[in-house]
């Protein structure tokens, strides 16, 4: 690949580095409009999307207690058929499509209704763990690419943010159990027929799609690991010179 092709793509990527953190900030405001509007407005419903077909908390221990069951009666379950929308009872709603429902309720805590914003547990594409992972991410790659030069592709510097780039990716996952957790605690039990829990164990965070699992973590702490090799091999080479 010749050296301005190079020079190209690494100016292109940084742009679009430097565009996600203008993107970033722009949505920090955001959040935190739509936070003062909740505090202070009249209007209390709030909106939660849902996946009923999985539990939003050890969704993986649900999995294999189904394949065992289902091994124990030599045949598959039936498959659920999506939640069937429901009217307003019992002080909430499962309204739009049955196959993703959508919780609505009264909130009459601000506090909860912020909390809930915060979480990214609302209808709504903005939360502090989006947030971060877009501004941290961003601000890590766009390091990276600046110092990444034909004369000095390997750099200490970038090996220890790639080690930060997977320590924010494991950090935002553990951090979404702990989410979860508080989405239990802070939406009322609701319950409907079909499920074998209250509603808010099958809430969906807005993060779950935008942050990499931990896969992509151990894969980045490898690549770090190899960076650092190549780090120590590159001075190696200019003190043999």
């Amino acid at each position: 690949m010749k050296p301005a092709f190079l020079f190209y793509i690494l100016r292109g990527a940084q742009a679009m580095m430097w565009l996600i953190q203008l993107m970033t900030g722009v949505m920090t405001l955001a959040l935190a409009a739509k936070t003062y509007d909740l505090a202070t407005t009249q209007q209390t419903e709030v909106r939660l999307r849902l996946d009923t077909f999985r539990p939003n908390l050890f969704g993986f221990w649900h999995d294999t207690q189904a394949g065992f069951e289902d091994g124990q009666r030599s045949k598959s379950r039936e498959q659920r058929g999506p939640l069937a929308a429901l009217p307003p009872t019992a002080g909430f709603e499962l309204a739009a499509d049955p196959h993703a429902p959508l919780l609505r309720y009264r909130e009459p805590s601000a506090g909860k209704r912020a909390a809930l914003l915060a979480l990214g547990a609302l209808d709504d594409g903005l939360s502090i763990a989006g947030l971060v992972f877009l501004g941290g991410s961003s601000w890590l790659l766009l390091g990276l690419l600046r110092d990444v030069t034909s004369d000095t592709p390997f750099t200490a510097a970038n090996g220890r943010r790639l080690l930060w780039l997977a320590l924010l990716l494991f950090g935002l996952n553990l951090w979404r159990y702990v989410a979860y957790a508080l989405v239990w605690a802070v939406v009322p039990a609701y319950r409907a027929a079909g499920l074998a829990g209250p509603l808010s164990h099958y809430v969906r965070l807005n993060t779950d799609e935008l942050v990499p699992g931990f896969e992509v973590g151990f894969i980045l702490l490898i690549i770090a690991a190899v960076y650092q090799r190549g780090v120590a091999l590159s001075r190696e080479a200019e003190l043999v010179i």
